[in-house]
Formats: structure tokens, C-alpha cells, sequence
């Protein structure tokens, strides 16, 4: 059978449920609750008894997965799609993040930027360190957690005033949460005097988070972030040391590839 002849559902159905997927995603990466069926179809165009049909098929593969309050988001084999295309420095972060994480009782993420949002690609947590429900493909306000600072290094003050001008800081963060670009970009300022990013209690009450950004080439390319009790004065100063060893790593296997050792 040649494709004019293939039935028009079997050629309209892959590109709708793609649609469907693809809208899913962006409305999670926008950071608002994820879409019901019927926002979906909505969102796509597509009939909704169509929609739900193709949503199912989308749960069934895994790459949808559904709250229990029917809000929809992407789910486990999506990650894995991903995953396939992940770069070196990529799949070489996973041991070092679970290194740090084991030795320090810490939280370690590794974030990329979506504009104005940080996006969760990795994390490891050891028992009893602080994890603020993490998941994978989490979305935060960039300016909002020590590793989404370090995802701005690079950025002047006029670049992060332009990035964050839609962006509300009131219920966001904790007590020492920044409450507007202006005060963001002093604290970028500070984290590039001190060489690391320090966020003392700024997302979550009791935890200090250190983080440094990656680095390939010129450009930041994500960032290494670590999480502990902000008591815990010990597992403190070794993040702080360790973070930027890690992301330094990275950046030289993001740069220069698996012979980054010889460089």
C-alpha cells in the first residue's frame, strides 16, 4: 500500500498524538498545572472523544503519565526518549551527582534553563537529606534556587531584568527568597565574587544550597547544584568545593568530548 493509499487515520494518528504530547509538555514546562483531556483538546484542536482515544494510547506507552487529580504530564518513557539522546558530559553527571549525594547527605541536581524557568534533567538524594518533592522534568522560577542562580552567571544586569520581567516574586521561595530582578542580579554579582552560588534558606526553610554552572566553551549549559540541612556545617564547606569541581568536570566533557581527560 502506498502511502495515498494508506487509510488517512493511520497517517493522521501518529501526527495528532504527537500534537497532543507536545502540548502536554509545553504546558508543563510553562510551569501552570498540567492539562486535563479536555484542555488538551482544546489546546490541539482535536476532537475531544479523538483526543481522549489518543491521550489513552499516550498513558499506555508511557509517555503521558496522569495525577490523581486527572491533570495530565510527561511521563516515564519520554524521559527515556530523552535519555537516548543524552551527550557525554550528560551521562557521565549521573555518578557524580550520586557520589556527592551518598558521601554528603545532600540533594545534588543537575538544571538546564527554559527561559525564565530551570528544568530539573538529573538529580540524586541520600537518606535524610532535604529533596522538596523532586521528580524529573521539575520546573522552577530560574531566579528561585541556588542552581537556577548559577544558570544566569554569565548574564549582566540589563539581560536579567529583560529575562525575568514577567516574573512575580511574591509566594515563591523562602525567607530569604529575592523579591525582584533587581535584587536577583546583586545576588549573581555576589555568587561571581564569592565563586559559587550560595542560597542560604532562599527555596525552603533549614537548607543552604550550593550550586556552579557548566560550561561549554564560552556558554552555560546548565548547572550543578547541592542541598543539605543548612546546620550541617561540614557537608556546607565540602559542597561548595565539590559543586564547582563537578561542573568544571562537566563543562570539559561538554567541550572537548570523552578525551576531556587529555585536555
Amino acid at each position: 500500500m502506498t502511502t495515498s493509499q494508506r487509510p488517512a487515520g493511520e497517517s493522521s494518528s501518529l501526527g495528532q498524538g504527537l500534537a497532543l504530547l507536545d502540548a502536554a509538555v509545553r504546558r508543563e514546562r510553562s510551569g501552570l498545572p498540567g492539562p486535563s483531556v479536555s484542555k488538551l483538546a482544546d489546546l490541539t484542536g482535536i476532537e475531544r472523544s479523538r483526543a481522549s482515544r489518543l491521550t489513552q494510547e499516550l498513558l499506555d506507552l508511557g509517555l503521558l503519565e496522569k495525577s490523581h487529580d486527572g491533570r495530565l504530564r510527561a511521563g516515564p518513557a519520554y524521559f527515556a526518549w530523552g535519555a537516548s539522546r543524552h551527550d557525554t558530559w550528560l551521562r557521565a553527571a549521573r555518578r557524580d551527582l550520586r557520589r556527592l549525594a551518598s558521601r554528603h547527605r545532600a540533594s545534588v541536581r543537575l538544571l538546564a534553563a527554559d527561559g525564565p524557568r530551570a528544568v530539573l534533567l538529573r538529580y540524586e538524594s541520600a537518606p535524610g537529606a532535604p529533596d522538596a518533592a523532586i521528580r524529573a522534568g521539575m520546573v522552577t522560577p530560574i531566579w528561585s534556587t541556588g542552581g537556577g542562580r548559577a544558570l544566569l552567571w554569565q548574564l549582566d544586569v540589563a539581560q536579567i531584568a529583560d529575562l525575568l520581567a514577567g516574573s512575580l516574586f511574591i509566594g515563591v521561595g523562602g525567607p530569604h527568597a529575592a523579591r525582584s530582578s533587581a535584587d536577583v542580579a546583586a545576588r549573581v554579582r555576589a555568587d561571581r565574587e564569592r565563586g559559587v552560588v550560595e542560597a542560604a534558606e532562599e527555596f525552603e526553610y533549614g537548607v543552604v544550597e550550593l550550586a556552579f554552572p557548566v560550561i561549554d566553551g564560552d556558554r552555560v549549559i546548565a548547572a550543578v547544584s547541592a542541598a543539605c540541612h543548612a546546620g550541617d556545617t561540614d557537608a556546607r564547606a565540602a559542597l561548595s568545593r565539590e559543586v564547582v569541581s563537578i561542573a568544571r568536570e562537566l563543562g570539559r566533557l561538554a567541550t572537548f568530548g570523552p578525551d576531556a581527560a587529555d585536555q
